[in-house]
């Protein structure tokens, strides 16, 4: 890999995911103004605008979302805080910091279709409960799954998005002395909750900000979860934007570009609101980080801090149970708190009806993986040679380009990228299904890999270049062996992003590419229970079976090597 080839991969990698991300915008802008020549509207106006406004549903929709994304935004984030500054280095956080990855590794969408099955007026925990305490002989007609307000939509994004900041605050950790500045901390007298508000806190938000942002747009964009769970009447605004995008009505293509726009835009100011509270903030606290004061009201949630930890972890270990409970579930009647009859005809059933969607999932799947993880690796070989030649490089600068594909909403950009493709004649094609999931690949792939690929001590791969008398050899046998393990988990967490898209998936395939994932949603938002689980499951089991290929090959090939 000579240097001249290896200044090629950051311009790809760049490319790969910002010229579709870019095209896709344009090419959603324009119908967003009227201009839309396939069903022959040119003129430019205001009017799709004004037929987003115009909608009944429309301006609950919006509220709808605002309530949801950002509350569970906020909840998420102020969980993992606290949690992190309650019980870190404590025996419980190791646990914790054991069971992140098994976690992480639940699907969405599974995720919502289990939370659906347990908190349910005919879920398990009812089930549990009935007809002994609850005195429910059949189940209450209450409205906890897809009700109006969208608290179980809130419940589901605030579970589902507390592992992934866990996991960014306990790499940001990592990178800080933080038992030492604790020590002298708590030298000067200041207790631990105090210790964490003043002096580690504002160390680590800067690397917390992306995530966080991360987190903040894909609440107030998703769709597949709130097509799973959320509220139906009316939907989230993403949902009826989905819906418009999908009417038989052609001119409604219009009318939805209007409105993707709009909640891009309505993601922008949530971003760019929490920059502006950031910066108010730095100017506005500095007289509490310095009164002096050495305890923090905090301190009185310690004790919850563990059981509330305990409580999400069984939650989720529940939620799995339930999903597989379901899936060999022949008859299950209310209040029974097990089911009576037991059946695997309905897995016997999807080996069949899934053999096109599963294929399809694992080829798009390696397929996008496998290029992704070759760009990466040149980004990353080609960082030591900006190094020597500026001195000024800072690979962090790269983090907001990296980020950008998960801070722009999907529904922003996917029919936009989707008429591209069809004037291009390249819809429904694997050649755009994996370009598109490349686009969010890339980033988790950079992401996951940077950190192994940068501690690798280069003065291995110089012995072995002055011993091979080649840079690709001294790659392949040295520095690729000894980096083996982090590359697999590289690729399983690629992998895992890749069978997790459901609307490029359905856009750019034009409902042409079944995956697991879009037959999974399908079934999920309302379906026979017993099915949907089975399908949930095998979306579970796929970059499960990843994760552990990822962690058992390098254990087996050092044996056997």
């Amino acid at each position: 890999m000579k240097n001249s080839h290896l200044r090629w991969f950051p311009r790809l990698t760049l490319a790969a995911f910002l010229l579709p991300l870019g095209f896709g915008l344009f090419a959603t802008w324009l119908p967003a103004v009227g201009y839309l020549p396939a069903i022959g509207a040119h003129q430019l106006s205001l009017t799709p605008l004004q037929q987003v406004f115009s909608h009944p549903s429309a301006i609950s929709a919006l509220w709808l979302t605002l309530k949801t994304g950002l509350l569970s935004a906020v909840f998420a984030t102020l969980l993992s805080l606290l949690l992190l500054m309650l019980l870190y280095d404590t025996r419980f956080w190791r646990i914790i910091q054991w069971l992140l990855a098994p976690v992480l590794a639940f699907p969405h969408v599974a995720f919502a279709a289990g939370l659906a099955l347990l908190i349910a007026p005919s879920g398990w925990l009812m089930r549990l409960i009935s007809p002994g305490l609850s005195g429910f002989e059949t189940p209450p007609d209450w409205l906890l799954v897809k009700d109006p307000a969208g608290f179980s939509l809130i419940l589901t994004l605030t579970l589902k998005e507390l592992p992934f900041l866990l996991l960014m605050g306990l790499s940001a950790v990592h990178q800080l002395a933080i038992r030492k500045s604790l020590i002298v901390a708590r030298s000067l007298g200041y207790d631990r909750c105090q210790s964490w508000l003043k002096i580690l806190l504002p160390q680590l938000w800067p690397q917390l900000r992306l995530p966080i942002l991360a987190v903040l747009v894909y609440s107030l964009s998703t769709v597949e979860l709130a097509l799973v769970i959320g509220p139906t009447t009316p939907p989230t605004f993403a949902v009826l934007i989905h819906r418009w995008f999908n009417d038989p009505d052609l001119q409604q293509r219009l009318t939805a570009s209007a409105a993707a726009t709009l909640l891009l835009l309505i993601c922008i100011m949530a971003v760019a609101t929490v920059l502006i509270a950031e910066k108010l903030m730095q100017r506005y606290c500095r007289g509490w980080l310095i009164n002096g004061r050495r305890t923090s009201y905090l301190k009185i949630l310690r004790p919850l801090a563990a059981p509330v930890a305990a409580g999400l972890l069984i939650i989720t270990g529940l939620n799995l149970l339930v999903t597989i409970l379901w899936s060999v579930t022949r008859r299950w009647r209310f209040p029974d708190a097990l089911p009576s009859q037991w059946s695997g005809r309905y897995w016997l059933a999807s080996l069949e009806q899934l053999q096109q969607p599963l294929w399809n999932t694992l080829l798009a799947g390696m397929g996008t993986v496998l290029i992704a993880i070759v760009l990466v690796i040149g980004c990353l070989e080609y960082e030591p040679v900006l190094k020597r030649q500026n001195t000024r490089f800072d690979p962090s600068r790269t983090l907001w380009l990296l980020y950008l594909p998960l801070l722009i909403p999907q529904i922003a950009f996917v029919f936009g990228l989707q008429t591209l493709l069809l004037t291009l004649h390249l819809e429904a094609s694997w050649i755009s299904l994996i370009g598109s999931h490349l686009i969010f690949v890339l980033p988790y792939t950079f992401l996951t890999l940077a950190g192994p690929y940068r501690a690798f001590d280069e003065r291995y791969q110089t012995l072995a270049i002055a011993l091979c008398h080649s840079r690709w050899r001294a790659f392949w046998q040295v520095k690729r062996a000894l980096l083996m393990r982090p590359l697999l988990l590289t690729m399983a967490v690629g992998f895992a992003v890749s069978v997790a898209q459901y609307l490029v998936t359905v856009y750019v395939g034009a409902g042409r590419i079944p995956t697991i994932t879009t037959e999974a949603v399908s079934l999920a938002s309302g379906s026979d229970r017993r099915v949907a689980s089975v399908y949930v499951l095998w979306q579970l089991l796929i970059p499960l079976a990843g994760y552990t290929l990822a962690l058992c090959w390098p254990a087996y090939g050092n044996r056997h090597s």
